[in-house]
């Protein structure tokens, strides 16, 4: 996805997120306040009708004569009152056909028998026990609205009349809301609300694609010429394709000087490649040159000798492929590579089919900075010594810091852009926020880069380790527990085991961690499907094993011996680095990580590591 297309769907998505946030708090204000409103109102209609019975009540009672006698006898002169008053019937009458909310007002005796009401198909009947209405405004707004938009449903606000003598209410006057009245009140209000959110968003959608067709011109530029630098390509045309702006014509300016610098490097390190090679074949001794992920990248004449196999079948083959540490040569050059621990005039019986095992001194240089690693064959019968081989370690070693000095001039320039961009900021402040908005994105974008030369120097540089006790069954646990969510999402079914329960080892556990998220988020991100993710650690001889199986696709034949090459991916918005970084990390801890893959039923990771004792 090219930058453009990120930052269009970066901003189409803040604003969705935005508006929706300020739609949804909008609507619920909206309801909260309409319901107070109509709970309100009801209620004073309620407390109107218990004032209006209590006056008519004592202005009737006032002239009945003959005064009751007893208290159970005034009772029923009130309800009698209230029951033959056609007065207060003519009032309530006027009280609902004025009130927009309430279809119905009764008021009963203290047994539940109506007395009088609005709705004349009640009038004898006995009192409804209907929800109340203030249970109903302490549900969520969403089930509210929901609920209007139901069945039709009443509800109650109570008012009672009593006397100390009894607990029991004499009179109990029933205002009665009914949601149907409700609903056509304020889903309008919602419509109405709904469609400018609607449009809202739509303007907010354009405003945001054209700001970022206006800010992506120089950024367009900056990576062309990047790109342009990175095919090695000469100078492009004597313009400014990076607009009008003092500070990006810097970036030009230093962009260009960037390709100069990195042109010449590439040519010194072809003819550098160039003199190696011309100086290994000339050499009598077997010199094996593998690189910090133990490829075998050049091999001398004399291995063919020494090994009987032509050059072009070995290039690009791992160690442990060439050497078995089962066999006495691979088992003196795997301890030295696992221990970082040179090795010289090592001496070993390298035995031959059909022919007798010749005599070997075996000796394995560590390069600089975990850089790669030489390997030197020569027959034990020949002591002759190579002055130039401390030589050739050398330039090898400066070839790794003139790739570390390639990406610092980088940083350079992205330093330079991030100044001139917080200047930009305070010069804009005041334009708005959608053009803070966009500094921040083009701020995000510098920062991104920077990333990626970091991580480039991160290979160059020897890591220092915080090395303590590890619970890998542990670790490996916490890792299942942090990607279920993802994996839930993707329909991916977690499976964790450890036998033994805890396997303890030295290392440094971030590191580690991070490793092992790395083959976990891979797997679960291979299964487009769905399926089972498998994650054991167990114990084996001397050594812990982590095994991640997924039931993808598998890895294509092609792209087997690129897996953990930095920067290769074939996922869509990979970066590469994650399995590199994981091997790596790996082998910072003295362990291996290889894998089996089976086209369409998945791929199998092994991470092996050494246990104390072993590594003792």
């Amino acid at each position: 996805m090219s930058l453009k297309t990120r930052l269009l769907v970066l901003i189409v998505l803040l604003v969705i997120v935005v508006v929706t946030l300020l739609s949804a708090l909008q609507l619920t204000s909206l309801v909260k306040n309409w319901s107070t409103g109509v709970l309100e109102r009801s209620e004073l209609v309620a407390q109107q009708m218990m004032s209006l019975v209590k006056q008519r009540i004592r202005e009737k009672a006032a002239t009945t004569v003959p005064v009751p006698a007893t208290f159970e006898d005034q009772k029923l002169l009130w309800m009698r009152i209230v029951a033959e008053d056609k007065q207060l019937q003519t009032l309530i009458l006027d009280t609902v056909s004025h009130a927009k909310t309430i279809v119905e007002v009764s008021v009963a005796g203290e047994s539940g028998e109506i007395l009088t009401s609005s709705n004349p198909a009640i009038r004898t009947g006995i009192l409804r026990k209907l929800p109340k209405f203030s249970d109903w405004l302490q549900r969520d707004v969403l089930e509210r609205l929901v609920e209007l938009r139901g069945s039709p449903q009443d509800y109650e606000i109570i008012k009672i009349l009593g006397v100390p003598q009894q607990s029991i209410p004499v009179i109990t006057i029933q205002v009665v809301v009914s949601s149907t009245i409700l609903r056509d009140t304020i889903l309008p209000e919602v419509y109405r609300l709904g469609l400018i959110s609607a449009a809202s968003l739509l303007a907010s959608i354009l405003l945001g694609i054209f700001s970022a067709n206006l800010a992506i011109g120089p950024l367009a530029s900056i990576s062309k010429e990047l790109d342009r630098i990175a095919s090695g390509a000469g100078p492009g045309e004597k313009e400014d394709p990076l607009g009008k702006t003092r500070e990006l014509a810097i970036v030009q300016s230093k962009l260009n000087l960037l390709g100069q610098q990195i042109r010449g490097a590439q040519e010194d390190v072809t003819q550098m490649r160039s003199n190696i090679e011309s100086l290994m074949a000339r050499m009598d001794d077997a010199l094996l040159l593998f690189d910090g992920k133990d490829t075998l990248i050049m091999a001398g004449a004399a291995s063919e000798r020494l090994l009987e196999v032509p050059r072009h079948d070995i290039i690009g083959k791992k160690m442990e492929a060439l050497f078995p540490s089962t066999e006495p040569l691979g088992s003196v050059i795997q301890q030295a590579v696992r221990l970082r621990k040179p090795a010289h005039d090592h001496l070993v019986n390298l035995e031959r089919e059909g022919k007798q095992a010749l005599r070997l001194l075996v000796s394995v240089d560590l390069l600089s900075d975990h850089s790669g690693t030489m390997i030197t064959l020569r027959d034990a019968e020949s002591r002759r010594q190579l002055a130039t081989q401390l030589d050739i370690s050398r330039r090898l070693s400066a070839i790794s810091r003139l790739t570390g000095g390639v990406a610092h001039e980088i940083k350079n320039p992205l330093n330079s852009i991030a100044l001139r961009l917080e200047l930009l900021r305070s010069r804009v402040a005041d334009a708005g926020p959608q053009a803070e908005e966009e500094i921040n994105i083009i701020s995000q974008e510098i920062r991104r880069l920077d990333r990626v030369v970091k991580t480039f120097l991160d290979f160059t540089r020897p890591v220092d380790l915080a090395v303590e006790n590890v619970d890998v069954a542990e670790l490996a646990r916490e890792v299942t527990a942090l990607v279920r969510p993802q994996a839930t999402l993707q329909k991916v079914n977690m499976q964790f085991s450890a036998d033994p329960p805890n396997i303890t080892i030295r290392g440094d556990r971030d590191l580690l961690k991070q490793a092992v998220l790395n083959v976990v988020m891979n797997g679960i991100e291979a299964m487009k499907n769905g399926g089972n993710l498998i994650v054991k650690a167990q114990e084996q001889g001397s050594y812990c094993v982590l095994t991640i199986q997924d039931e993808g696709p598998g890895i294509d034949d092609a792209n087997r011996s690129k897996v953990f090459q930095l920067y290769f991916t074939t996922k869509q918005k990979g970066s590469g680095i994650g399995l590199a970084m994981t091997f790596r990390a790996v082998q910072l801890h003295n362990g291996t990580i290889d894998f089996a893959t089976e086209s369409g039923k998945g791929t199998v990771f092994r991470l092996r590591f050494p246990l104390p004792a072993e590594a003792a």
